[in-house]
């Protein structure tokens, strides 16, 4: 829905718009053009305040938006499930209600000139001249299911909940001592040298016995072990299936579209305006109703009197409904002019509205050619999900204790197949599901031979499976994995040469010994370093970062340590830590004081958000 927002836009980008929509919508989701009163089942209340399981689920429908938008087909459907989702949708819902009430305690509002003023300054409500353009704002909301009035209500609410995170975060401070500290390690540069040992000469000269490698293989069977695997027979019963076998007669179809002709019909499409009175007081309605009354211009009047700032300088227009984009209330008053006629006062959650119908269309039933297609496309879905039925209860009758789900198949004129072998924890094709590889294990199936219950994978898709073949978990033999333990081996012994070979060159150094003289004992190659960086990428990442967790230097030596990875020793020796002397100049300081208070600043108001939770009264 974004992206369509964002492709409508012209090249405008739309960035603030969209950032004030996802939050909007992280509030309460897209509201109903003039939404009515929800009475859905209630979830969860927070202080009193009722979620309902509308809001949940429009939460729900907005985190797979999200995630599909940033990670397309790449995320997997069982991950987008309503029901992997509804937890984090609710705790999302949790925490931004309890900020909202935070900062309606807190007495925090928008004026309407600050509103107005957030809603003309948004590129995609602009033309590319930059100016406010109604037709533009009035699209984008429907686009998003909004009016003005409902966008309106919930960019106030976004606008106050901001304001309550700025008063929290933006009140943090950095004091010059703390400031002078982390400028301080911040620029900080060490000289160090360091040399390193590496484990590749060491395993050539490592010799691994027979008994080593038997005694490991003996101790750790488990690492070479292969899982009991089993392949299945099965039959796969679904709609789709049986759908793209039926076939249908055209004189059939006809006789269908003859006998149906008027649900062909497209639904009447009316063209509507209004004028909108969002609070009026009985003297306001009364006035408007005599002016529309003595002919005057509805589009005038609309300009003049319209609280609908999306189109109200468009003569009220608000588009083409097919029946269910206004309220019922509006839609009924709709549905009672004749073109070009306006209505009495009509009420809704909106306001107060003074209808124009505009233009009317549709009516007027499509052709049996331009029906075909759909109407076969049903008539083979119908026949399916009918023999869908009818074949679920021979399989469940003709699958129990069969000898073969093979003979079940022919019976029933469907397909059978058969998987690859495949563990507990699933493989590929029908396998992948993990009912179907739970039903594969179970007692039934692997041990007494027969076939499975049916296994509903969908609603209108089962599978029944049987075994056909059994590998019992055994460990692969000595000869077929000694090498893979020899080597194994050889890395563990040479890590522990390693270890033992830095230590005792570390050791040799803080006794005082000149670490160029025992690197040329030692075949090594000694790294000199002086005011390295803290980001430096020009030597070993490892290196670097072990060199500034080291101790300072005390004051009369030096500081030495070492550490192991990925098959190498290095033996570090820090000799000087370096502060900047120079003065930091003013506006350097002040960009590292802003970037420290937004981040205390954050974690303030991360805690705040967390006290909310902890002492709010919350009902599930």
């Amino acid at each position: 829905m974004l992206q369509t927002m964002r492709d409508n836009s012209k090249g405008v980008v739309a960035g603030i718009l969209v950032g004030l929509l996802v939050i909007i919508f992280a509030l309460s989701g897209a509201e109903a053009l003039f939404s009515s009163t929800n009475t859905s089942q209630t979830v969860l209340t927070i202080n009193g305040q009722d979620i309902t399981e509308t809001e949940v689920t429009r939460a729900i429908e907005q985190q797979k938006q999200q995630l599909r938008s940033r990670f397309g087909d790449s995320v997997p459907e069982d991950f987008l499930s309503s029901e992997n989702l509804r937890e984090p949708a609710i705790e999302n819902l949790v925490r931004r209600t309890l900020l909202t009430q935070a900062a309606q305690e807190a007495g925090m509002t928008v004026s309407d000139a600050r509103l107005n003023s957030v809603i003309t300054s948004i590129p995609a409500f602009q033309n590319l001249d930059g100016e406010f353009d109604p037709d533009r704002y009035q699209q984008s909301l429907r686009m998003l299911a909004y009016t003005p009035a409902s966008y309106k209500r919930e960019l106030t609410r976004d606008l106050t909940v901001n304001q309550l995170a700025s008063g929290v975060s933006g009140t943090n401070f950095v004091t010059d001592a703390e400031l002078q500290y982390l400028i301080e390690l911040n620029n900080q540069t060490r000289d160090f040298s360091f040399v390193t040992f590496n484990a590749e000469k060491l395993m050539e000269s490592i010799d691994v016995s027979e008994a080593e490698i038997e005694q490991y293989y003996q101790q750790n069977s488990e690492r070479f072990t292969v899982p009991e695997k089993v392949a299945v027979e099965y039959i796969d019963l679904s709609v789709d299936e049986l759908a793209a076998n039926e076939s249908v007669d055209e004189a059939e179809l006809r006789t269908q579209y003859e006998e149906n002709i008027e649900d062909f019909a497209p639904s009447v499409e009316r063209h509507a305006a209004h004028i909108l009175l969002e609070d009026p007081s009985d003297e306001k309605i009364a006035e408007v109703q005599a002016k529309l009354n003595s002919n005057a211009d509805f589009a005038e009047l609309a300009a003049e009197y319209s609280d609908d700032l999306g189109s109200k300088d468009s003569g009220g227009d608000l588009g083409v409904s097919g029946g269910d984009a206004f309220p019922e209330d509006f839609e009924e008053a709709l549905a009672g002019l004749s073109v070009g006629e306006v209505s009495g006062p009509v009420t809704t959650d909106a306001g107060t509205h003074f209808i124009k119908l505009l233009e009317e269309s549709g009516g007027e039933p499509t052709s049996f050619a331009e029906q075909k297609e759909q109407l076969a496309e049903q008539a083979k879905r119908t026949a399916a999900e009918a023999r869908f039925i009818e074949l679920l209860d021979q399989l469940e009758d003709l699958s129990y204790n069969a000898e073969s789900l093979a003979n079940v198949a022919e019976q029933l004129n469907v397909k059978v197949a058969q998987s690859e072998l495949f563990a507990r924890s699933g493989g590929n094709g029908i396998s992948a599901s993990p009912a179907v590889a739970k039903a594969a294990f179970s007692e039934e199936v692997l041990t007494h031979d027969n076939a499975s219950e049916v296994i509903e994978l969908a609603p209108d898709r089962v599978v029944v499976v049987k075994k056909i073949a059994h590998e019992p978990s055994f460990v692969k033999p000595l000869g077929e994995v000694s090498d893979q333990i020899a080597t194994t081996l050889r890395e563990e012994q040479a890590a522990n040469l390693l270890a033992e070979k830095g230590k005792s060159l570390q050791s040799r150094l803080l006794e005082g010994a000149d670490l160029a003289q025992l690197a040329e004992t030692e075949a090594l190659e000694v790294t000199s370093l002086e005011a390295v960086e803290r980001g430096n990428m020009e030597q070993p990442r490892g290196v670097v970062e072990f060199a500034f967790s080291m101790a300072h230097p005390s004051a009369d030596g030096v500081s030495v340590d070492g550490f192991g990875a990925n098959g190498e020793y290095s033996v570090v020796v820090l000799s000087a830590v370096n502060v900047p002397q120079e003065d930091i100049p003013d506006t350097e300081k002040a960009s590292v004081s802003q970037s420290l208070a937004s981040l205390l600043g954050n974690a303030d108001f991360a805690s705040y958000q967390q006290y909310l939770e902890e002492t709010a009264d919350i009902e599930r």
